[in-house]
């Protein structure tokens, strides 16, 4: 059977997800799980954890699985019934018989147009259990990246071709499992039938079909290993090339300053030879064990041939008999065939299960975290205005759009009248990179329209002041925000409290209007652009707020992308604004009227600003400055 649903390209969408909270299972083993851990194959991955992961995935619908289940076996099921009609219509016809046959033939016609009739309907049920396998994992994992604690860039993959790996091949791995055991149930149970007909006519004929199946299945396990770590060969290398690719295409302006485009084409040359040799490798490993599992059904006809010789020749088989051994054959191949594919597809599984919980955050490592329960129904257009959902108390002023959790049913958000009274308060805050202490027991307070101001040399620990702060990087330390102590300050720390414009903004490649709003109504667009001033850079642009921006921001300067990462925070309204060095890519100038345009919201909305520089206008502005020296605050005057 040619199975569309084996195409590795089937895509996926995404739906809305919650988180589950309740479910547990055993912890993948750590040393599995942890990205520092070696990539030696004994290391990333557990035995069963992809059928695990698999099944997990399977339980948060239920129903599509088992609705697909009947509609395959029914489908696989058919053809023991087709190879009986063709029994009927051999034995009537060496019988002589000349009106039977056409009655039987109009029987198997039946079977088989009701039977390719029933694949596309199953077809189209199956795709939307696919793409909502998909859409499970995807989705948690994303949930965890946006909302759990901790840092999310540790567990990021180095690269944005390994993420992208993860997101779409290793989670498709995980799919096929329940896809392919879809078409294992089918097919055990047609073979079970078929082998009961074959027995009928006699055991011998059971055994010889049934043998060659046996034979392939145990080969294909014996291969598993070695599918399994060219696969994952395979996947890294892919990666490696894609990660290059999209490094290159954002850099490309650095590529061409420094004269490398030649070293560039060599390195792309060198990754692709690499990744071709490991995918070939993985290819041909992968095709012969497909193709020693299509083989099954032959070689079992022929050696069922060769043992109903004899029996032939004594009159014990008709020649119906002979037909339903030619079609029980190849519904009994069925079984070692997808068999072969589950090996594979089962240890690819395993690896990409070990990938996929690495996105989680350590005390969550788990594959209940990869799986969590999902919400698929398609939601409606809002019927309110998407101002009125972007504020105090989510869940309270928009039921559509829940509280995350009970912090977000206490706004700090100045533009609704409850700014916070007492600000940020930050004490002994210590940040470690590995061995080497970044940031040594800091003191920080900033007040409601307040402009705080960090400087010091390079080096000397203020961009990870502020990343540890915001909990973007690990740190210790007491954080306090209007008076209630913050324990995870990376999901408290956020819009609308705090909005950040981080040294390097990243851009998505949308519209800039899009680029800025992220989601937040038009009507907060025109502000945040006059605060960035972005007014005479648009003036510029042909499509003014439609322009794209490109991958990273790749089509603006570093002072746009700058300015464009700034309108973002600003259009968030927030609390407290933290910005790490906006001076890096802007002229004094610009910059000066940034600051005006900020300072002044300040002063009228309350809104407080932690601010990275070393710009005098700004230090002689700032209500306090503190000056890091490796690490440590310098005493004034010192």
């Amino acid at each position: 059977m040619s199975d569309p649903r084996l195409d590795p390209d089937s895509p996926a969408t995404d739906a809305r997800p919650t988180t589950d909270a309740t479910a547990t299972d055993p912890p993948v083993d750590p040393a599995a799980t942890d990205p520092a851990a070696t990539d030696s194959e004994d290391h990333r991955w557990r035995r069963g954890d992809g059928f695990r992961l698999a099944l997990r995935v399977a339980r948060r619908d239920p129903r599509a699985w088992l609705i697909a289940c009947v509609w395959w076996t029914t489908f696989h099921s058919l053809p023991v019934a087709a190879g009986l009609a063709v029994g009927w219509v051999l034995d009537a016809i060496s019988g002589g018989d000349v009106t039977v046959p056409w009655a039987a033939l109009a029987v198997l016609a039946g079977i088989e147009v009701g039977r390719w009739g029933m694949f596309l309907v199953a077809v189209v049920q199956w795709h939307g259990a696919w793409v909502g396998w998909h859409s499970i994992i995807r989705l948690s994992l994303l949930r965890s990246l946006v909302d759990d604690a901790g840092p999310a860039t540790e567990r990021l993959p180095g690269s944005p071709g390994e993420a992208v790996s993860r997101f779409r091949d290793d989670v498709q791995d995980i799919a096929l499992v329940l896809d392919v055991w879809l078409d294992i149930v089918g097919t055990v149970c047609a073979a079970v039938l078929a082998l009961i007909a074959l027995a009928a006519v006699d055991p011998r004929l059971t055994l010889s079909v049934a043998g060659p199946g046996l034979v392939v299945m145990g080969v294909a396990h014996a291969f598993g290993p070695a599918l399994r770590r060219w696969r994952r060969d395979s996947r890294e290398a892919t990666a490696r090339v894609t990660g290059f690719v999209g490094d290159v295409f954002g850099g490309i302006g650095s590529v061409k300053a420094a004269g490398a485009e030649s070293a560039v084409v060599g390195r792309f040359a060198g990754l692709g030879d690499d990744r071709a040799q490991r995918a070939t490798r993985d290819e041909v490993g992968t095709q012969l064990l497909y193709t020693l599992s299509g083989a099954t059904a032959d070689i079992a006809l022929a050696l069922s041939l060769v043992v109903a010789a004899p029996i032939a020749a004594r009159g014990d088989l008709t020649v119906g008999d002979l037909g339903q051994i030619a079609a029980y054959a190849g519904v009994v191949a069925g079984v070692p065939r997808f068999v072969g594919r589950l090996g594979a597809y089962q240890r690819q599984a395993d690896v990409s299960s070990a990938r996929l919980t690495r996105l989680l955050p350590p005390d969550r490592r788990r594959l209940a975290g990869a799986a969590a329960a999902i919400d698929l129904r398609l939601r409606a257009p809002r019927a309110l205005d998407a101002d009125a959902t972007v504020g105090a108390a989510p869940g309270v002023d928009d039921p559509d759009l829940p509280a995350r959790r009970p912090d977000d049913l206490v706004s700090r958000h100045p533009a609704w009248g409850s700014s916070p009274r007492n600000g940020l308060r930050v004490t002994g805050l210590t940040v470690r990179h590995g061995a080497t202490v970044a940031v040594d027991h800091v003191d920080l307070v900033v007040a409601p329209g307040e402009l705080v101001v960090v400087t010091g040399p390079v080096g000397a620990g203020k961009s990870s002041l502020v990343r540890g702060l915001l909990g973007l990087v690990p740190a210790t330390g007491v954080v306090e925000w209007d008076g209630q102590l913050v324990e995870q300050p990376s999901r408290m720390l956020v819009p609308p409290r705090v909005a950040y414009v981080p040294q390097v903004p990243r851009l998505f490649s949308e519209p800039l209007a899009d680029a800025v709003l992220l989601g937040l109504p038009r009507n907060r667009l025109d502000e945040a652009i006059r605060l960035a001033c972005l007014g005479p850079d648009l003036a510029a642009m042909p499509d003014g707020v439609d322009t794209v921006v490109g991958s990273r921001g790749v089509r603006l300067s570093g002072g746009q992308i700058q300015r464009v990462a700034t309108a973002r925070a600003l259009a968030r309204r927030p609390a407290m604004l933290v910005v790490d060095d906006l001076s890096s890519a802007l002229d004094a100038t610009t910059e000066a009227r940034i600051w005006d345009g900020v300072i002044a919201a300040a002063h009228g909305e309350g809104t407080a600003a932690l601010v990275v520089t070393h710009r005098p206008a700004v230090l002689a502005r700032a209500d306090r400055v503190i000056t890091l020296a490796r690490g440590r605050p310098v005493p004034p005057g010192a």
